[in-house]
């Protein structure tokens, strides 16, 4: 589970995606999901835009890395693949998920074109995948929705009621839901922010914009903790879709919810239920490293791994690049044993 490798090296060498390579065991049943931002900084433009070849060389650079590999592919997408939530950010992913089929072969994005899902994916009598699409609840301009427009909702609460229904038709699995907007975060979109925040709050967007503003640079940290911007659980689009999400999750135990868009790595428990942020694939923002509800938090680039065994319990592993082996280094692990036994 790996997000935000939108700035990898498009040619040659990149730390993230040789370490993901070297977690390839051909024994083994596998996937590997990337979580959305896929392509920075405004996803796939069409031709004759500056920025074209560059995005389409990100995109190659993905499908390199996996040119060998054996298991499943699964993309979905963030707000940056939505032309970082511009009004005509449908565009942008509908030629993106186009450009990934021509380059696998097959279709590798989902939801597909551009719908909010869910996309139930059964991998076997352990494990199932379910997959949402949380930009398009937070997309300005056209959004697709209903059978005319290809989706397999027809509107806001039938999604939660279909995705209520795929959770309890899969009691006594495991279940993995992957989605790029964080449910928690103990960082920056989170609402979490540090002292030199207040006083630097230029550093919320570059760690080297010390200019400071004692007091008024209060503002920028208090608005997006309290109010938010498009991207922050605070903002309402946002916060509606989490307390739903929250809402369903609670009735159930052993969930696990994979996310990218913080450029970090975190592992949160709340109410049984387990919420990965794995969005350190190649840019780097600062997180917490103690919490409430968290497990562990790190800023080192790398991704999550979750081992799902036969009887259905699960391991959570963090790994992070390493210049001393090549398969990176494991900095956190933890089990998980209590499976969805509701019946």
């Amino acid at each position: 589970m790996i997000g935000d490798t939108g700035n990898v090296q498009r040619y040659g060498y990149d730390p993230v995606l040789d370490t993901l390579k070297a977690h390839f065991d051909k024994e083994q049943h596998s996937a590997v999901i990337f979580l959305g931002d896929n392509v920075y900084p405004r996803g796939l433009p069409d031709y004759g835009h500056a920025l074209r070849k560059d995005a389409e060389d990100a995109l190659i650079a993905h499908q390199k890395a996996l040119s060998d590999y054996h298991g499943k592919v699964l993309f979905i997408s963030g707000n940056h693949d939505w032309d970082k939530g511009r009004e005509d950010g449908f565009n942008y992913i509908i030629r993106q998920e186009k450009y990934l089929q021509k380059l696998f072969g097959y279709n590798v994005m989902y939801p597909t074109g551009g719908c909010p899902g869910p996309t139930e994916i059964s991998i076997n009598h352990q494990l199932t995948i379910i997959l949402i699409n949380t930009q398009w609840w937070l997309q300005p301009g056209y959004r697709p929705i209903g059978k005319d427009c290809g989706c397999r909702v027809e509107s806001e609460e039938d999604f939660f009621k279909t995705l209520t229904e795929i959770i309890e038709k899969n009691k006594g699995k495991r279940i993995l839901i992957a989605g790029h907007a964080p449910i928690y975060s103990y960082a920056i979109h989170g609402g979490r922010y540090k002292l030199r925040h207040h006083i630097f709050p230029f550093t919320v967007y570059h760690r080297k914009a010390y200019v400071p503003l004692p007091l008024v640079g209060s503002i920028l940290p208090i608005y997006r903790k309290y109010f938010g911007a498009k991207e922050d659980i605070a903002h309402p689009r946002y916060r509606h879709l989490r307390h739903r999400l929250i809402d369903i999750f609670k009735n159930h135990t052993g969930i696990i919810y994979a996310a990218g868009h913080e450029h970090n790595l975190q592992h949160i428990s709340r109410e049984h239920n387990h919420f990965i942020i794995s969005g350190a694939g190649s840019k780097l923002k600062y997180v917490l490293r103690e919490g409430k509800n968290l497990k562990f938090g790190m800023k080192a680039k790398g991704f999550f791994k979750l081992r799902v065994e036969t009887d259905g319990n699960a391991k959570i592993e963090a790994w992070v690049i390493d210049s001393h082996s090549k398969k990176g280094r494991l900095v956190y692990e933890y089990n998980i044993d209590t499976l969805i036994r509701e019946q």
